[in-house]
């Protein structure tokens, strides 16, 4: 299919709305194809399935500016060519015919190329569900087997499918152990956070799954930090988990997980050291909280003094401030 939609109307295709995030059109994406596929829905479909394909093929591949130039053409245009789906292939004006038919060409091969792309990703996932279906309806066995090479996949897509698979069923002890596995190869983004933390774990396995993702604590995204913050607050394991956490860049993790410390110890020197560096009021204000009930180290008394005369934050100053007086740091 050579056809190139509107980029105003294919929001509009997929249900989303105008200026939405990747993220957001990619899933209503996923669901509408899952039910307009012909392999699903029938071959009448056909033709809504290739529509709803090329509206997503030309969203993910136009640019920030490309969309907001299409919005800002309908708006001031009103409705001027509605109806028609192929205003692509208007003529420019003032443009040599050959440059036209080239130009017209090129973006013609190149939209084809990424829907053919699109629809063979697409159709790949369909089959993969479909197999995990039969499988599951045919052979528990086999399924198990399945499930566990399909989360060591290469493919984010496939393992993700494979997550879903096992949702609303216990995780099997090989299954269980497959998952470890896929944490340890790959790096966990958050389809795989999110998928992990609906499944129904047992509390052994719970902890292993925190322990798991907590190593690879450098590499989770600041709102799969976070989620692991909240998600491992009940658990045995939650301060190994805030431990750990405790290197992660984001400020915002670094502030949740100063707040959950319990422990009557002080976090390691080193994890001090590079905390007390830090100039954000969200981190030293916590952490200020917790030396304040703990023995300040003697190597940080000059840290806790410079942040108390010095820090451009009240709350920060304060803190230190209030370190200085109950322990009498000289």
């Amino acid at each position: 299919m050579s056809v190139v939609i509107e980029l105003t109307d294919c929001f509009e295709i997929l249900g989303v709305q105008p200026g939405a995030h990747l993220r957001e059109i990619r899933s209503a994406f996923r669901r509408l194809a899952l039910s307009c596929h012909p392999d699903i829905a029938g071959p009448q479909k056909a033709k809504q399935f290739e529509t709803i394909a090329a509206a997503y093929a030309q969203l993910k591949s136009a640019t920030p500016a490309q969309i907001s130039e299409s919005l800002k053409k309908k708006k001031s245009h009103g409705d001027a060519g509605k109806g028609s789906p192929f205003s692509w292939k208007k003529t420019p004006p003032r443009r040599p015919k050959n440059d036209r038919r080239e130009e017209a060409e090129r973006e013609s091969s190149k939209r084809v190329q990424d829907l053919l792309l699109e629809k063979a990703l697409v159709e790949a996932e369909l089959s993969m569900a479909r197999i995990l279906e039969k499988a599951t309806r045919k052979d528990e066995k086999r399924t198990v087997s399945s499930l566990s090479k399909r989360l060591l996949s290469t493919h984010p897509g496939v393992r993700v499918l494979a997550l879903g698979a096992l949702a609303g069923r216990p995780v099997e002890k090989n299954v269980f152990s497959s998952l470890i596995e896929m944490l340890r190869m790959w790096s966990p983004d958050d389809d795989t956070v999110e998928h992990l933390f609906l499944l129904d774990f047992s509390e052994e396995q719970k902890g292993d799954i925190a322990a798991a993702l907590s190593a690879r604590s450098l590499l989770l995204s600041e709102a799969s930090a976070l989620a692991l913050l909240r998600w491992a607050s009940i658990l045995p394991v939650k301060m190994s988990v805030v431990r750990k956490l405790l290197s992660h860049p984001s400020p915002r993790v670094l502030s949740q997980a100063l707040s959950r410390w319990s422990e009557k110890s002080l976090p390691d020197d080193l994890t001090l050291i590079r905390l007390l560096k830090r100039e954000e009021d969200e981190v030293l204000a916590p952490l200020l909280r917790i030396l304040k009930d703990r023995k300040v180290p003697v190597w940080a008394y000059g840290r806790v003094k410079m942040l108390a005369e010095n820090h451009v934050s009240s709350a920060v100053r304060v803190w230190a401030q209030s370190i200085v007086r109950a322990q009498n740091l000289v």
